[in-house]
């Protein structure tokens, strides 16, 4: 399944424009994958200006020549008709299918009249909308909202929904059932969104597929990832599964030091070592004994990585003078592929030029507010074309923390079906970040590692979160073997 915020959806119409398809006939193959789920008799047509509108016009159109009742009310408003609703408007006329120019005169009758069909075709506006329906179109809302007897059905996303939060505007429409077209809206990923649009179908148009060209974001769910987990070599060893560094935890944070690390070996890893603080070492030996420990030196030497297929630094590493020194070292220093997370993406933020030239793989790990120190951009932006186009700028792998949690290297792009709101609980990114470096270092693909690390996060925070109200981080890392036990053995 493919998932589209605003301004990717604006760019997949583009892109079939630029391709020779024409509005016109773009609204013609809509309106036919809306009207498979068409199965009643008499519709109203509730149709906007714009090309939202044009497909519920050309819909109408086709369910009259079914012999089925159709009734089509457009809105007195001043607003200036798209090229594809003017063109479906006149169509209307010459069929004789009866348009009522709604008004605030009439609005009450249209109403009455509404309630005699059986659905409403909610096609008021699309996904370009920005801010509350006003006027005539709230005072319609209003009341349809009150037709509780009828189906109501939202061409593409419900009027007054925003596209990319999945949040209402002051005005909404409660669909019963949402067709959406082409992709999912970011927005729908939001649970609370249902509300709005009820059961939600997407349709793909029998058109050019743009969904790469454009950047569309696919669901990683099971039977995308069940694929991507590797068997354990019948006669494998410890050096078979990677051994990595990390660069973590000081005296002030061991906490997180000690989570990355039990994760990292719990997540298959064939030798993790820690190189950090004396104290971290002291806790670790009893906290985690399978990972070895390396005491951090004042300086690091260029040979000090030359043994290790993956090095994650941050994870309680602290802001400290040497902390920074940490972070150009490895940098400047080090050629594995790269996990860089936490107290390290607050030092970097101040160095983004240290990520030109990098010739390795390096991932990023940001929850949404260290992202905001990496990149500085709008509360109202677009995040899933920032966070694309952030990391095609700076050629890394970038995993933005949150609910369906982004991954992305600005070519494939992925939103993550597996966690859960229990999860939001200190140490919980330091997890992960020892769960990614365990699988970069274990040879999988640098952009497999980040879905795989993300989605077995996830799934195991979902199984714990079924009989608890809170997910602490250090019973997530018990839950990795047989997490990932299960979704290997899904695949048969």
């Amino acid at each position: 399944m493919e998932i589209g915020s605003q301004s990717l959806m604006q760019k997949y119409d583009q892109a079939l424009l630029d391709n020779g398809y024409s509005i016109i006939e773009l609204v013609d193959k809509a309106s036919d994958c809306l009207l498979k789920h068409m199965h009643k008799q008499s519709y109203s047509f509730l149709c906007g200006p714009g090309n939202n509108g044009a497909d519920g016009l050309s819909l109408a159109i086709k369910l009259h020549d079914l012999d089925k009742i159709t009734n089509v009310y457009i809105f007195d408003d001043g607003y200036k008709l798209s090229e594809a609703n003017k063109y479906y408007l006149n169509e209307c006329y010459k069929n004789n299918i009866k348009v009522t120019l709604l008004s605030d005169d009439n609005i009450y009758d249209a109403i009455d009249e509404m309630k005699t069909t059986q659905v409403i075709i909610d096609a008021m506006f699309g996904f370009g909308l920005n801010s509350s329906p006003r006027g005539l179109y709230a005072s319609v809302i209003e009341q349809i909202n009150q037709l509780y007897d009828l189906d109501v059905i939202a061409v593409d996303i419900p009027t007054g929904l925003d596209c990319n939060s999945g949040k209402p505007y002051q005005s909404v429409v409660f669909a019963t059932t949402t067709i959406s077209l082409t992709a999912y809206k970011d927005g729908f990923l939001n649970p609370d969104s249902r509300f709005f649009t009820g059961k939600v179908i997407v349709e793909k148009l029998d058109a050019k597929d743009m969904s790469d060209k454009v950047g569309l974001y696919k669901f990683a769910d099971d039977d995308m990832m069940k694929d991507m987990i590797k068997e354990r070599k019948y006669d494998g060893h410890k050096g078979d599964y990677g051994r990595v560094a990390l660069i973590t935890g000081c005296s002030d944070y061991k906490g997180a030091s000690l989570l990355s690390a039990k994760s990292c070996v719990y997540s298959g890893s064939g030798v993790v070592t820690v190189i950090t603080d004396e104290k971290v070492i002291d806790s670790l030996t009893s906290y985690c004994p399978e990972a070895t420990t390396l005491k951090r030196p004042p300086a690091f030497r260029k040979e000090d990585f030359l043994k290790y297929q993956a090095i994650l630094i941050g994870c309680g590493l602290g802001q400290s003078i040497d902390s920074y020194r940490y972070v150009m070292d490895v940098l400047s220093l080090s050629h594995q592929p790269l996990v860089i997370d936490a107290d390290a993406l607050t030092i970097l933020s101040t160095n983004m030029e240290l990520l030109t030239g990098q010739n390795r793989s390096i991932i990023l790990t940001p929850h949404m507010g260290e992202f905001k120190r990496l990149c500085d951009f709008d509360d109202n932006a677009d995040i899933l074309s920032v966070a694309a186009n952030f990391a095609k700028q700076y050629h890394v792998i970038l995993v933005l923390k949150g609910p369906h949690t982004i991954v992305t290297n600005g070519y494939e792009s992925y939103r993550i079906s597996s966690g859960n709101r229990a999860m939001s609980v200190g140490g919980m990114g330091d997890v992960l970040a020892g769960m990614i470096t365990s699988f970069v270092g274990q040879g999988y693909k640098p952009l497999e590692a980040a879905l795989l690390g993300v989605y077995l996060h996830g799934k195991a925070g979902d199984k714990i979160a079924q009989n608890n109200y809170s997910v602490i981080p250090s019973k997530l890392i018990d839950e990795i073997p047989s997490t990932m036990y299960l979704l290997l053995h899904a695949k048969s």
